[in-house]
């Protein structure tokens, strides 16, 4: 390994500077520490972990002596020129961790790279495990396309609207989600009209207790009343497009007076305006929002109907 890279910059002078190396971790199981990954953390200056602690347990279990220093979100900025400076004019070779996985990716690591590539300073990334591939692998979901969600907003208008655009995706859906926030997440899926996608959940992967369940959103909704979520969890949720071609159903052709018409028939049979709306939601994949405001229009026009 080379202690020092000479390369010329922006500006057209040689630098003379350390690198860089972004080194992705086991998610659970330590044999998934590459003998590369290895090579690098034995070697390196120091090691930036976003969890020093945790950090130091994975690196003694494979018997890796080397200093760490703390590299979160909360301090990246501070640390970020902290380690630019050591690359720039101390020539040092630096590893970014994260807790488990590959970093920058939902993960601190970013800013960092970036100020590096600023300056010229040359990034190895080293390839390893992901929770996001490993996930839609093994999901029975369409992995030639994807798009990466990362963790959710915990809640607001922003966390409504990406719901609503994750259900509108072409293509399969990869994202992370806390044990305290998964059934929150699923009961908004339902409410946009979500309850018939399949959605496969990875839960602990490559540690002991690794499971992988193949639901669909209601059904998931419906087994974590009963089972408390525990874990770190990683969902794959069908795409549009395959939904689509599953079901035979094209989403959002339906015209408003054809949604009227089968609303007006829920109402006029009883249902209550949300039950009606979710209940069509359900049945066409239209927005369950969309059709409550129809709802309300169709009872408010019938004061016969119960709201």
């Amino acid at each position: 390994m080379n202690a020092r890279c000479a390369h010329e910059s922006f500006g057209g002078n040689i630098n003379i500077c350390g690198t860089l190396f972004l080194v992705p971790t086991p998610l659970g199981n330590p044999e998934d520490l590459s003998p590369r990954a290895r090579y690098i953390l034995e070697n390196v200056d120091y090691i930036a972990a976003e969890d020093t602690r945790r950090a130091a347990r994975l690196l003694s279990s494979v018997g890796i002596g080397n200093t760490l220093v703390s590299y979160y979100e909360q301090n990246s900025e501070q640390r970020d020129e902290e380690i630019i400076n050591d690359l720039l004019h101390e020539a040092k070779r630096v590893a970014v961790i994260s807790d488990a996985g590959t970093p920058c990716v939902s993960d601190p690591g970013a800013s960092l790279v970036l100020k590096a590539i600023e300056r010229n300073i040359k990034v190895i990334s080293v390839p390893g495990p992901s929770a996001i591939l490993t996930a839609l692998a093994a999901s029975g979901l369409d992995p030639s396309r994807f798009v990466f969600n990362g963790f959710l907003p915990p809640k607001g208008r922003k966390r409504e609207e990406i719901i609503k655009k994750m259900g509108q995706e072409e293509h399969s859906v990869v994202f992370f989600e806390s044990p305290h926030r998964l059934s929150k997440t699923l009961a908004d899926m339902e409410q946009q009209g979500l309850g018939e996608r399949r959605l496969t959940i990875a839960r602990e992967l490559t540690k002991e207790y690794e499971e992988f369940l193949y639901l669909d959103v209601m059904s998931a909704l419906r087994y974590y009343e009963t089972v408390e979520p525990r874990g770190e969890f990683t969902l794959v949720l069908e795409g549009s497009s395959a939904y689509e071609k599953r079901t035979g159903t094209t989403l959002g052709e339906i015209a408003d007076p054809e949604l009227e018409d089968l609303l007006a028939q829920l109402l006029a049979e009883g249902v209550r305006t949300k039950a009606a709306a979710k209940i069509l939601a359900q049945a066409t994949g239209v927005e369950q929002r969309r059709l409550y405001d129809l709802a309300l229009e169709i009872a408010k026009a019938s004061p016969a109907n119960d709201q």
